[in-house]
């Protein structure tokens, strides 16, 4: 063996993948506000509508809303002003609606109002280009984002997409009473118009219970008011049945704008508008109503059951929710049992060792149950998941302005 000195290297240690420094999978993403340029809020309907956000139109089926939205279709495919005097730049209108026909009742009343027919379009469905023997489409919700983006790129001059009713395009797995629900699939609306332009004006019903504030008798979620940057609100007048009256609500974006009053006449019926404009909010409206309705004797526990019937809509509900809701809109717990009792509702655990939960006693299935249900193309949204659903737990000067009565 050789005396010569072998040099050795020494090799460095083994280091196991499963004990080096994890990387971070996100970091945080800063906006310094130097680095941003201000910029005007672009409007629809100026001070009323504001263009790429969402607002609500919100009121009692029967009253009109969809006769409101035809008149604000036809003023934008034809350029017409708006009926306060403010310009309107002409564009395409798209409609989500799940309660009109497009052919007896759509029609008719753009053409009533004299719209441009040729830029309105009505987003009935989704289908296979590839698959040309299957004829059907596929419900869209306002889940399918992707899917209204593509319908937005065919028609690049929209000016408005209107949502009649809200609660429709939901999604039939999303809770409209929970917040984080409502906001998954809001949220990526808001984004889509604000990346291509459009308004977008969510047609939405009131709830039976009454409140003190009138944006807090949206049926639902909170977050509906919330996320909208306009709340209008559609009364009718107590003193003339035919009077309708478009009251303002929330306004984040400008000063709160007068309320404007018309009437629908004729057949199919169009809107007529008054030329003063209304002198009352929306919440004074409210306080009238409310005013009415106590000397009308209603007491507390019918507006619980009102309440709670519209809680409990949607199918089953934790007791422990149920409850917190009930609180936070000022509903006593005794009076809430008592309504409970009174509307026969369904008390108790879902199965051994479940919480409690209530149901209305003619409901069908609970919502859990129904979530289960296989997916088919008919009825249902194409969009709808396991993996896409969410499911964590001023003063006006009375200038020539109506005071109106409801």
């Amino acid at each position: 063996m050789s005396n010569d000195a072998i040099e050795v290297q020494k090799l460095p240690p083994h280091v196991d993948a499963a004990e080096a420094e994890p990387q971070p999978t996100w970091k945080p993403r800063l906006l310094r506000m130097s680095d941003v340029e201000s910029k005007p809020i672009n409007w629809l309907w100026q001070d009323r509508i504001a263009a790429g956000r969402i607002s609500l139109l919100v009121g009692q089926a029967g009253l009109g809303k969809s006769y409101l939205t035809t008149d604000m279709a036809a003023r934008i495919t034809t350029g017409t002003t708006w009926r306060d005097g403010n310009p309107c730049d002409r564009g395409s209108v798209l409609l989500l609606t799940a309660e009109d026909d497009p052919a007896d009742t759509i029609r008719p009343r753009l053409d009533a109002h004299g719209a441009d027919v040729s830029r309105v379009h009505v987003l009935t469905g989704a289908y296979r280009p590839s698959d040309a023997a299957d004829t059907s489409d596929a419900m869209i919700g306002l889940g399918d984002v992707a899917l209204i983006e593509d319908a937005l790129r065919e028609i690049p001059d929209c000016r408005l997409i209107v949502v009649d009713p809200i609660g429709s395009f939901m999604g039939g797995r999303t809770d409209a009473h929970r917040d984080n629900e409502v906001r998954s699939v809001l949220a990526p609306i808001g984004k889509m118009a604000e990346k291509y332009g459009p308004a977008v004006l969510c047609i939405a019903h009131r709830r039976k219970a009454t409140a003190t504030a009138a944006d807090d008798m949206v049926l639902g979620s909170r977050a509906f008011t919330g996320l909208a940057r306009n709340v209008w609100h559609l009364y009718a007048a107590k003193d003339d049945e035919d009077l309708r009256l478009l009251l303002p609500g929330k306004s984040n974006l400008a000063r709160r704008a007068s309320g404007l009053a018309y009437r629908i006449a004729g057949d199919p019926g169009a809107i007529c508008w008054e030329d003063a404009p209304v002198d009352m909010s929306a919440d004074e409206a409210l306080a009238q109503e409310n005013a009415t309705t106590r000397d009308g004797k209603h007491s507390a526990a019918d507006e619980a059951e009102s309440w709670l019937q519209d809680t409990l809509a949607a199918g089953s509900r934790l007791a422990k929710e149920v409850k917190d809701l009930a609180r936070r809109d000022g509903i006593a717990e005794r009076t809430l049992d008592r309504a409970a009792g009174n509307l026969g509702v369904i008390r108790g655990p879902d199965g051994f060792g479940q919480p409690w939960s209530w149901r209305l006693p003619d409901a069908s299935q609970s919502r859990q149950d129904s979530s289960s249900i296989p997916q088919s193309r008919q009825g249902e949204f194409i969009g709808e998941t396991d993996e896409t659903v969410a499911r964590p737990d001023t003063d006006h000067a009375n200038n020539g302005r109506q005071r109106v009565t409801i």
